[in-house]
C-alpha cells in the first residue's frame, strides 16, 4: 500500500503560526519503512500550501492511505481535510489526542474516516496497512478503531525500540522555532509519558507510565541532526525531561565528551529544579528550560492539581538565572475562581521571578482531560497573537471580554519593552527567525494600539 502522511494546511491566509516539524508523522513513517508498504509525507502547512493546491496535490498522487493526526483545538482543520482527500483515496486514518480522547465519537464527528488509531500510533500503523490489504477481514488490529467493530487496546511502545523519525521526507528548510538560539532547527522526543496529574492535561496518547531512552541513544539522534540536517539547536518536546536526575546528567556527559555544538531548550518543573544540572546543562549546551508555572495564586495551582508551589517557581527561577540559562513561564489567566486583581497578580509574578520569556494561555478544558467534566458555561474563546486556533472555549469565571483585555495587556506589557525586544531580535537574528519576530512584533503592536 502506499501511505501518504499529511499535515494539513493552515485554516485560513491569516493563520501565521510558527511552522514546527510534524515528528509524530516522522514517526510513523520510519515505521513504515521497515514494511513492505510504501509512504510519504506532505507537510502543507510548512509549505504555506492553500487548501486548492493541497486538493490538486492529493489528486495527483492518489495514494491508497492518507493518514493525519489531530489535536482538539484543530479537529476543524483536520476534519475539512478529510473532505478534500476523501474522493481520491480508498482509505483515510486518523491518529493523535483528539480521536483518541473522544473514542468512538470521532466517526459521527468525521464521517469520513476509515479508521481511528488510539494512543502511540508506530506499532499499530504496519498491522493496520496489512489488515488493509488483506481486504481488511475479521477484527482490527489492537489499537485501532473502526465502526462496529470490537477495540482492542495496543500496547505501549518502548521509545528505545523505535526507528529514528524519517526526517529527511520532511521540508527541513521551512521549520522555525522564534526562541531559538543557533541556526538549523529541529524538534526531538527522550522521553515520553507523565507520571504527575494536572487537571488540564491530556495524557490520553502518552499514559502516565515515564518511559526514557538512554543517554547514549539520545546523543546519538543528536548527532546525527548535527552532522546529517545541518541542526544548531533543538526544542525537547518531553513533558519532563528533567524528570530524572542521573539521566540528565549522563546526556549532559555524553553531549560534552563528543564535543556537540548543538544547544538546546527543554522542560522542567519548578520543583525539580537542581543549580548543580542545571550547570551542567548550561555546559552541555541547555539554552532555555521551560517551566510549567501556571499561576501565582496557591487556589489555581490546587485547582489545576499542579502540586507544585509559589515559592517553588521563585526558587527554580533564580536557579535557572544563577546558573546561566534563559527561562520561559507557561501561564495560564483567568482560572475559574479568579478575578481579575487574581490575574494580574499572576502577570506581575513573571516579572517578579525574572521570566526571560512568557507564554500567557487561558483554560481550556479538553477531551481527555479531568477538567472536561469541569461545570462550565459556554464562554467564547479568548486568542493571544500567537495562536493558530481560534476555536478554544474558555474555562473561566470572568466576562471573556474581561479576560481578554487581561491577556492582551499581559503580552504587551511583557514583551514590548527594551530588554525583551532586544533579546528577541538577537535571538531572531541568530536562528534566522528575524520574519517570525517581525511577525510577533506587528500582532503585538496591533493589540496595542487596539486597547
Amino acid at each position: 500500500m502506499r501511505l501518504l502522511l499529511v499535515r494539513p494546511p493552515r485554516r485560513n491566509t491569516n493563520d501565521t503560526g510558527l511552522s514546527v516539524p510534524p515528528l509524530g508523522l516522522a514517526y510513523i513513517a520510519a515505521m513504515v519503512r521497515q514494511s513492505t508498504h510504501q509512504v510519504d509525507i506532505l507537510d502543507a502547512y510548512a509549505l504555506n500550501m492553500g487548501w486548492a493546491d493541497f486538493e490538486a496535490e492529493i489528486a495527483r498522487r492518489r495514494p491508497d492511505v492518507v493518514g493525519l493526526t489531530a489535536m482538539t483545538p484543530v479537529a476543524d482543520v483536520a476534519a475539512r481535510a478529510v473532505n478534500i482527500v476523501r474522493p481520491y483515496v480508498d482509505r483515510i486514518v486518523m491518529g493523535g489526542p483528539h480521536p483518541t480522547a473522544v473514542g468512538e465519537s470521532i466517526f459521527s464527528e468525521i464521517p469520513g474516516l476509515d479508521a481511528s488509531v488510539i494512543g502511540e500510533g508506530e506499532p499499530i500503523i504496519n498491522p493496520l496497512l496489512d489488515w488493509w490489504t488483506s481486504g481488511g477481514k475479521g477484527p482490527p488490529p489492537p489499537g485501532v478503531r473502526v465502526r462496529n467493530a470490537p477495540y482492542v487496546a495496543a500496547e505501549q511502545p518502548d521509545p528505545s525500540t523505535l526507528p529514528l523519525p524519517a526526517r529527511d521526507l520532511l521540508p527541513n528548510h521551512a521549520y522555525r522555532y522564534l526562541f531559538a538560539t543557533q541556526r538549523g532547527f529541529a524538534t526531538m522526543i527522550s522521553s515520553r509519558g507523565c507520571p504527575f496529574r494536572c487537571s488540564f492535561c491530556d495524557k490520553s496518547v502518552g499514559g502516565s507510565k515515564w518511559r526514557a531512552r538512554q543517554p547514549v541513544e539520545v546523543v546519538d539522534e543528536m548527532e546525527r541532526l548535527q552532522n546529517d540536517f545541518g541542526v544548531g539547536f533543538i526544542n525537547f518536546y518531553d513533558d519532563n525531561f528533567t524528570l530524572n536526575k542521573k539521566r540528565v546528567a549522563g546526556i549532559c556527559h555524553e553531549i560534552l565528551r563528543r564535543g556537540l555544538r548543538v544547544e538546546w531548550k527543554c522542560e522542567g518543573r519548578v520543583d525539580n529544579a537542581d543549580p548543580e544540572i542545571l550547570s551542567l546543562m548550561r555546559r552541555a549546551g541547555c539554552r532555555v528550560v521551560a517551566y510549567g508555572v501556571e499561576s501565582a495564586n496557591p487556589e489555581t495551582l490546587a485547582l489545576l492539581r499542579k502540586d507544585i508551589s509559589v515559592e517553588q517557581s521563585i526558587s527554580a527561577f533564580a536557579q535557572t538565572r544563577a546558573a546561566g540559562l534563559r527561562s520561559l513561564a507557561y501561564m495560564i489567566l483567568g482560572a475559574p475562581g479568579e478575578n481579575a486583581e487574581a490575574v494580574q497578580k499572576s502577570i506581575d509574578f513573571c516579572r517578579d521571578i525574572g521570566a526571560d520569556y512568557v507564554q500567557f494561555s487561558t483554560l481550556s478544558a479538553m477531551p481527555g482531560t479531568p477538567l472536561f467534566s469541569h461545570p462550565r458555561s459556554d464562554s467564547g474563546p479568548v486568542t493571544n497573537p500567537l495562536d493558530s486556533d481560534q476555536c478554544r472555549t474558555t474555562l473561566t469565571s470572568m466576562s471573556t471580554d474581561e479576560l481578554a483585555g487581561l491577556v492582551r495587556q499581559a503580552w504587551t506589557g511583557f514583551y514590548l519593552r527594551p530588554r525583551p525586544i532586544a533579546r528577541l531580535l538577537r535571538d531572531a537574528w541568530a536562528s534566522g527567525t528575524i520574519d517570525e519576530a517581525w511577525r510577533m512584533g506587528r500582532a503585538l503592536s496591533r493589540w496595542h494600539r487596539a486597547a
